[in-house]
């Protein structure tokens, strides 16, 4: 899994979805700009001047997220950003509810889609967790995601999804869990503190050197996507280079804290955290039972950990999950349900045969 960095492209989601603690972000960001309020709807964008001069510093092995804090069509030169970023050679991820997004922006995902690792896509669900109003916009863009296709798009949900988003997408989406953003909000599952020493399993060098950070509007880099409240700002990207963000007094203390027993920090508090006595433990299970990390199961089982959690399989379910499809108790598509992550696209015939002329007759 390479190193990445996520792009905010906006302040101030207009969308609020019940499960986002978008005050948090706007109070923090305001505060720190000395905006006197940010409103929903008018929010603080990135510019594309000022995302082009902090692209040219990051290392082309890094992933280029467009996710962040928000919703990141939401800024209407996200697509130029995008853009930009393919020609540059850079590979890509691109987190997105379609509110914002344009015809035209569907056209640009298509034409990048070599360097686009994953298009993910979080659809409207019937109990109104995630706010997205199904507009003709909407649907029109999902038809057309839909009818081109785009390599690597997934769908995910924090409820049930609608039957008319259902018949559109044409497969069943399972819901995902929701969490508490490490403490923000009380929705979701709660995350209990952990003591003694932690490692971030957002990378997979388990080293806690290449925690992926957020950049925001004005170029500050925060730690990660827990850190709604901009608690840990590494720098800002527009006056300081890639490299000088880990090195920054802010994410050496970070790191310091997650190696001591019990000093107080963010971290301790995030799903992505693994006790290092426990990582221990699971290591040494793991060459008791000869389960090799880079074997064809175990990678398999990271792939969909990648994809349903976006994180790496870690040591404890691997040891769960890799016997019992070894043994054949289970099978990889029952693990990925277990999971209900992200489902990826698949097209039926009779969806091509219904939507792809609907959308044929809108270019006209």
């Amino acid at each position: 899994m390479a190193r990445t960095i996520s792009f905010t492209t906006n302040v101030g989601c207009k969308i609020q979805c019940k499960f986002c603690p978008q005050d948090d972000i706007m109070t923090s960001y305001a505060k720190t700009e000395n905006i006197s309020k940010i409103e929903f709807g008018s929010p603080p964008l990135m510019t594309y001047q000022k995302f082009v001069s902090m692209l040219e510093k990051i290392p082309k092995d890094v992933v280029i997220i467009f996710s962040g804090f928000t919703e990141p069509y939401l800024n209407p030169e996200c697509g130029k950003m995008i853009m930009y970023t393919f020609e540059k050679g850079y590979r890509m991820e691109v987190y997105s509810t379609l509110v914002g997004m344009t015809l035209e922006d569907v056209d640009i995902l298509k034409k990048i889609e070599k360097k686009l690792i994953k298009l993910t896509i979080h659809l409207p669900d019937v109990e109104k967790y995630a706010k997205i109003a199904i507009t003709s916009q909407f649907k029109q863009v999902l038809e057309k995601i839909v009818s081109l296709p785009i390599e690597n798009t997934y769908f995910m949900t924090m409820g049930t999804v609608p039957e008319e988003i259902e018949k559109i997408i044409g497969i069943k989406v399972h819901a995902s869990q929701m969490v508490n953003w490490a403490g923000h909000i009380d929705y979701g599952i709660k995350t209990e503190r952990i003591d003694g020493p932690i490692i971030c399993s957002m990378h997979e060098d388990m080293d806690n050197k290449n925690i992926p950070p957020i950049i925001l509007p004005s170029g500050d880099v925060v730690l990660c996507c827990k850190d709604w409240s901009m608690e840990y700002i590494l720098g800002n990207l527009l006056a300081c280079t890639f490299d000088e963000l880990y090195q920054s007094n802010t994410y050496r203390e970070v790191t310091q804290k997650m190696a001591s027993e019990n000093d107080n920090v963010l971290c301790r508090n995030c799903e992505f955290a693994i006790p290092v006595n426990k990582m221990k433990e699971s290591e040494q299970k793991m060459k008791e039972l000869q389960i090799k990390p880079g074997d064809n199961i175990s990678q398999k089982l990271d792939e969909i950990w990648q994809r349903c959690l976006w994180r790496q399989i870690e040591p404890e379910a691997l040891l769960y999950f890799y016997p019992k499809i070894k043994n054949n108790e289970m099978d990889y598509v029952e693990v990925e349900d277990k999971r209900k992550g992200p489902q990826k696209l698949e097209i039926a015939k009779s969806f091509r045969r219904d939507v792809i002329p609907k959308y044929e007759n809108l270019r006209k």
